[in-house]
């Protein structure tokens, strides 16, 4: 910095030399009175003696004010006094590395928790301990829970309310001395201080415009060192954060795990509900949600949090197979080096968060008995145990992945009639390699005595091929099935479908996609082996339904096949999977150009409009639950991201205005007709109105036909901005509404009101 400084002041003194220069030599030359010849230039003068280095600059003064932001943070050092006063110092910069000096003691808290190793007699893993507790009364309210006593939680402590004291040295350091003396935990919980023991402080900023801030540091007491400790990194934001986006809990100031953990650890309780919230146990519940057998049977799950506000999570989904341990716990990430835990330490708290229909106290659901404690735990459940958790859940997933591809449907080649649209597929049908020589095979038709034929079971039609075809402007059609039923089998696995007229107006350059929905095996989850689906040697298995993973081909209008498809798809599908995994769609989609087979511009359904650009937006906003006249909303119960980031499934190409995807009008139902509407409407409109677009009247003055509801004058304005800027609603014809909007003119990115500025892009 200091060199910078003289730096500067250097060019600031030959900026002055010069300009003092160029004045002396313009006033020479307006001293010339007379109008003769200039001189010849004489010569150069000697080199002049090098001045003196001029003094040291100052430094700049610490930061006092918010106008730069503050970008980062770190506690610097721990100590605990022999009388057990522990003293903790910190320091904040801001974006230019300046110490930032205003921070007040009303915008900190801290948190002071210790990590019990694991006892291998018990079975217990490694535990974090908080030194900070309170008791939480029982609501007195029913209406505030089924809590029926008070209970301890972790909490944190403040200079302003605990009792520290807190020290602004004025130049971005600061101390804290805790109020908690370490020596003397006594109430409402005892612990005791064992200076051997990894501890961790941890601190949250926020408040008063403040970025928000979560910071930790762990060190061991009786040494000093922070480095070569025992620890329990289990998982980390970053992995929350794949789906997520950005962890923002308890008001959005807790956005870290390492600060979770020093609160949410064993004993902590939620008085309101009765609940545990120790990290591994609530985390768990959570994202089982609905599925929790607690729930599955009536139940609910609720946690009273954030200023003593309920929240429900019995109806939560998580959007992938909750047996991937995998994807949270990532024992490949250096930064959690005890991630593996999940398989190699299983317990009571642990497994019984998602199994909680199992009373290891009574041995109720619990195929070995009643079990006191975790001793036994690692001898059946253990890496090496003969029902590891590892076998019963990732291992699963793995003989599903390969179920998948049991069987194989490949299109190998095309025949369309250009005049009349006429086309048939040849479809080679294999089953785990070999050739199917008829349907009945591997299908679920049943002879006149009712018996079933080979090991596999289909969807009411046996599966069907599906055919669409793109002209350059997208696909043309929607949900055309062919039956594998009235397809025709040579014996050597090769299928022809037919489907007369069903390509009509296609040219030899346009491109024709073939692929497959509604095949499924059954499956033997403990060894992977496909099974028939119904019979008395799979009655004792545990058989799971499996969507297998159909093949596209691309063929050109003219027969051959083509790499070169024509796919407009507004999202990437490994952004999806960042917080799907590796599921699959409905039907086994596994790509969106599958997925707009179906739904696209052209279609008509799932809640007026079928459309993926307006499908998909739906789904995650969470707002067909109150769309008008739908008594059957499909939709996620809480969106686990911030919806504003449009950046958390799109690249910036795929959300800047105007379109470069997904660029046709769409079709809609308006209950008595179907009706059209422009692109970008359709896409803003998916999040911003809380009403099908195909209801969207403009020549009514409502907006609506009050039959069929109604639209707020929150609602009516987006409306009419949308029109006076190119929008079309309820357009009779695709031509109509097939328009050029001009909302990139505002709205652009980079624009005064662009996407990347109204919305809360990461």
């Amino acid at each position: 910095m200091m060199d910078l400084i003289m730096k500067n002041k250097n060019k600031w003194q030959l900026k002055e030399l010069f300009a003092s220069f160029a004045l002396v030599f313009v006033l020479a030359l307006s001293g010339c009175g007379g109008d003769g010849d200039t001189g010849a230039e004489g010569p150069a003068g000697a080199q002049g003696p090098v001045g003196e280095d001029g003094p040291a600059g100052q430094a700049p003064p610490a930061t006092t004010s918010r106008q730069t932001a503050v970008m980062d943070s770190a506690i610097t050092n721990a100590t605990i006094t022999e009388d057990g006063s522990l003293i903790v110092e910190f320091s904040i910069e801001d974006d230019v590395g300046v110490g930032y000096s205003a921070l007040k003691s009303n915008q900190i808290r801290f948190t002071l928790a210790q990590l019990t190793p694991i006892n291998a007699i018990t079975g217990e893993s490694s535990k974090w301990q908080s030194y900070i507790n309170i008791i939480e009364s029982a609501p007195t309210d029913p209406n505030n829970g089924s809590g029926t006593v008070d209970t301890v939680q972790a909490t944190s402590e403040t200079a302003n309310a605990s009792g520290g004291v807190f020290t602004n040295n004025n130049d971005g350091t600061y101390r804290y001395t805790f109020a908690t003396n370490v020596l003397n935990v006594t109430s409402p919980v005892a612990v005791t201080h064992n200076a051997d023991f990894t501890h961790r402080i941890a601190f949250q900023i926020s408040g008063s415009g403040f970025p928000t801030m979560n910071r930790s540091f762990d060190w061991q007491p009786s040494t000093g060192t922070t480095t070569n400790i025992t620890n329990r990194e289990m998982v980390v934001e970053g992995t929350c954060n794949g789906c997520h986006g950005e962890l923002a809990l308890h008001g959005g100031g807790r956005v870290d795990t390492a600060y979770c953990v020093t609160c949410h650890n064993p004993g902590t309780v939620d008085a309101n509900s009765g609940e545990s919230v120790d990290f591994k146990v609530m985390i768990h519940k959570i994202h089982r949600g609905a599925n929790l057998p607690s729930v599955v049977n009536g139940g609910e799950y609720a946690i009273w949090g954030y200023r003593d506000s309920k929240n429900d999570y019995s109806g939560t989904h998580i959007p992938q197979d909750i047996r991937n341990c995998t994807n949270c716990h990532d024992d490949s990430n250096t930064e959690t080096p005890d991630a593996i835990n999940w398989k190699s330490q299983p317990s009571i708290e642990a497994c019984g968060s998602c199994h909680d229909d199992v009373d290891f106290a009574t041995g109720t659901g619990h195929l070995a008995g009643a079990q006191a404690d975790n001793s036994l735990c690692q001898g059946c459940h253990g890496v090496s145990g003969f029902s590891s958790i590892e076998s019963n859940h990732t291992n699963v997933m793995a003989n599903v992945a390969s179920a998948r591809s049991a069987i194989v449907t490949e299109a190998k080649a095309v025949r369309v009639n250009l005049n009349t649209g006429d086309i048939e597929v040849d479809v080679m049908v294999t089953l785990e390699g070999t050739p199917v020589a008829a349907l009945r095979d591997i299908s679920d038709i049943d002879t006149p005595a009712g018996a079933k034929f080979g090991k596999y079971k289909y969807g009411t039609d046996n599966g069907s091929i599906t055919i669409n075809w793109d002209n350059g402007t997208g696909f043309q059609l929607n949900d055309e099935l062919i039956a594998l039923n009235d397809c025709t089998a040579d014996g050597t696995g090769l299928f022809t479908c037919a489907a007369p007229g069903l390509l009509s107006g296609i040219t030899a350059t346009d491109t024709i996609m073939v692929t497959s929905v509604g095949l499924f095996v059954c499956m033997n989850e403990k060894d992977g082996a496909v099974v028939r689906c119904d019979s008395p040697e799979t009655a004792a298995m545990d058989v799971a339904q499996v969507d297998i993973t159909p093949s596209i081909v691309f063929f050109k209008g003219d027969g051959t096949i083509t790499t070169e498809a024509y796919n407009k798809i507004g999202a990437d599908i490994s952004a999806c999977q960042s917080c799907h995994a590796d599921n699959k769609f409905h039907n086994g989609a596994t790509d969106l150009v599958q997925c707009k087979t179906c739904h696209n511009a052209t279609r008509v359904g799932y809640r007026g409009l079928g459309d993926l650009k307006r499908h998909v937006h739906r789904l995650h906003s969470s707002l067909d639950k109150n769309a008008l006249n739908d008594s059957n909303p499909e939709q996620i119960d809480h969106f686990p991201g911030n919806i504003d980031n449009c950046a958390q499934c799109h690249s910036d190409d795929q959300f800047d205005l105007p379109i470069k995807q997904n660029t046709r009008a769409s079709i809609a139902s308006s209950g008595n007709a179907n009706v059209y509407v422009s692109p970008t409407a359709v896409v803003c409109g998916s999040c911003h109105l809380n009403v099908k677009l195909g209801l969207i009247d403009p020549s009514l003055p409502g907006l609506i036909d009050p039959a069929k509801g109604s639209i707020d004058a929150k609602g009516q304005a987006l409306i009419d901005h949308m029109m006076q800027n190119g929008g079309i609603f309820g357009a009779a014809t695709f031509t109509q509404a097939n328009k050029v909007e001009s909302c990139a003119v505002c709205h652009a990115i980079g624009a005064e009101f662009g996407v990347d500025k109204i919305h809360d892009i990461k």
